[in-house]
């Protein structure tokens, strides 16, 4: 952008110089002068303009920028020798004023220059040199007089206006500038004609593009066919859809491919806002995360499988010593000594403990692997609710806990379409966990109801209950609460997380409530109808 405020005014400086130049022969013609006397002057002195006119697109060189400077006081030089030191020292103003077209150091170079020729022009001059080369001609000394003086005047008009209107744009480019430089990525304008209008330095750097971008055709960013057909597609799409529209690219950086991501967005007059992207860190994180995700779940999944194998293979033997204890405490094949009978007693719980444990492990590990496919049917859950609690009465009893059960619905029937085994073992790890963290002479309370369009089953005890930071934990599988690890009645923590799972297979939910010291509250709740 700098490149180009140097060009607008070198040309607007020299253009205002030659139409000065012209309308003095004009001016000259219409008086009758003699132009062919005049033309050699009108060419020398138009040769400073037109070389700046030349190297206009190079004049950001050092070397371009010296050239002009000197051009300009050789002008001024040869005018002072051969129309008069007085007037024509003027013309020494015109190579700072160009010099101004410039960087702020080459005023004061152009300054100091033109200062040190103009004092040592009229030094030499006054001790005769240069000798007498002054035109005798009087049209040419007017003519050429009154052009240098105009013509110096409309140079410095015009390099006053292209400095003035330089600074401002660049106050606001270097606003827009800082407001680019902050962009993560790359960013350029490309016009409705496919020319790039404005590209930042990341841009150009991301591209592989030398320091000649303006007036470069989109089409010619890539060398690629194929990288170049889709780049031009995105930016014409979005021309087209007037939305933004993206693509990855692969980018060569250091050496190293790179992915960009590529962004077209519209705007208004037919131009495009390009935006590319470095995405390789983005997309690095998240192929990391996919392996990790993938390796965890093969590990899960060789987990789930190698539990239910595990369990599977046990079940067989433990039936075996559960029947065998059966046997001898039912006395089938006579009567045992007492001690005998109370080891078969033990023989017998403790198998059918160890088979409940496995039976969770493989429920779960089924649930895990998504091998747990639930039969829905129509059924009453408050049978399933009374049921249950018969079956675990017993062992409530013998526990010293009083057990109820309430059914809330006015017709004491709670229609419901489920899973009638899924829901029988939810209500029975519920309860269980419930007796066994209840001390004597405790209560728990087994109750079902609707809310809206769910089945809620809870289960209330008033037990040793968990803090906030237990809850958190209670449902992850193999987590147990404190109150469970000092438990009398040792578990593998995988109740609440097999009910969590079956509830959530219904499209349900688990929710847990408990104070320490006062009890805890656990209820379900799943869909009265299936949710297809």
């Amino acid at each position: 952008m700098a490149v180009e405020r140097k060009t607008n005014g070198i040309w607007i400086a020299s253009l205002f110089w030659l139409v000065c130049l012209l309308a003095a022969l004009v001016g000259a013609s219409l008086r009758n002068y003699d132009l062919a006397s005049l033309l050699p002057l009108a060419g020398l002195a138009a040769i400073p303009a037109a070389t700046s006119l030349i190297l206009s697109p190079v004049i950001r060189r050092e070397w371009a920028q010296i050239i002009v400077i000197f051009l300009w006081l050789a002008l001024a030089v040869v005018a002072c020798l051969v129309f008069g030191f007085i007037p024509m020292a003027l013309l020494f103003l015109c190579a700072p004023a160009m010099a101004a077209l410039f960087e702020r150091e080459k005023v004061v170079e152009a300054m100091i220059l033109a200062g040190l020729t103009a004092a040592g022009l009229f030094y030499f001059a006054q001790r005769g040199e240069f000798g007498d080369i002054s035109l005798t001609d009087g049209n040419q000394i007017k003519w050429g007089v009154k052009t240098g003086i105009a013509s110096t005047i409309a140079l410095l008009i015009g390099a006053l206006y292209a400095v003035s209107s330089s600074r401002s744009q660049t106050v606001a480019s270097s606003v827009s500038s800082d407001v680019l430089d902050a962009v993560p990525g790359g960013l350029l304008r490309v016009g409705k004609n496919n020319r790039v209008k404005m590209i930042t330095d990341v841009a150009a750097a991301q591209l592989k593009l030398g320091e000649e971008t303006k007036g470069l055709s989109a089409k010619d960013i890539f060398a690629d066919p194929d990288k170049r057909d889709e780049f031009m597609f995105v930016i014409n799409k979005a021309r087209e859809t007037n939305r933004k529209v993206s693509r990855k690219f692969r980018l060569l950086e250091n050496g190293d491919y790179i992915s960009a991501e590529i962004t077209a967005g519209p705007l208004k007059g037919g131009d495009v806002l390009v935006h590319i992207y470095d995405s390789t860190q983005h997309e690095n994180r998240v192929n990391s995360l996919h392996q990790a995700y993938s390796a965890a779940q093969r590990d899960a999944d060789s987990r789930s499988l190698f539990f239910a194998g595990v369990s599977h293979e046990l079940r067989t033997p433990l039936n075996a010593i559960i029947g065998f204890s059966d046997m001898m405490r039912s006395r089938l094949f006579g009567p045992l000594p007492s001690k005998y009978a109370e080891y078969a007693d033990l023989i017998h719980d403790s198998g059918q403990h160890m088979l409940d444990l496995i039976g969770d492990v493989l429920d779960l590990s089924k649930v895990e692997a998504g091998k747990y496919d639930l039969v829905y049917q129509s059924f009453d859950a408050a049978d399933v609710i009374r049921s249950s609690a018969k079956m675990l009465r017993p062992a409530a009893d013998s526990a010293e806990i009083r057990m109820d059960v309430e059914v809330h619905d006015k017709s004491g029937e709670l229609l419901v379409d489920a899973d009638r085994k899924a829901l029988r073992q939810i209500i029975l790890n519920l309860v269980s966990n419930a007796i066994k963290f209840t001390p004597k002479g405790g209560r728990v309370l087994i109750r079902g109801d609707f809310e809206g369009n769910h089945l809620r089953l809870g289960v209330v005890d008033n037990g040793a209950g968990m803090s906030d930071e237990e809850l958190e934990h209670v449902g992850k599988p193999y987590v147990q609460s404190e109150s469970g690890v000092a438990s009398e009645t040792r578990g593998t923590g995988l109740g609440l997380s097999l009910v969590k799972s079956l509830a959530e297979l219904h499209d349900g939910r688990l929710e847990l409530s408990s104070q320490k010291g006062i009890g805890t509250t656990a209820e379900v709740l799943i869909p009265r109808r299936r949710v297809s």
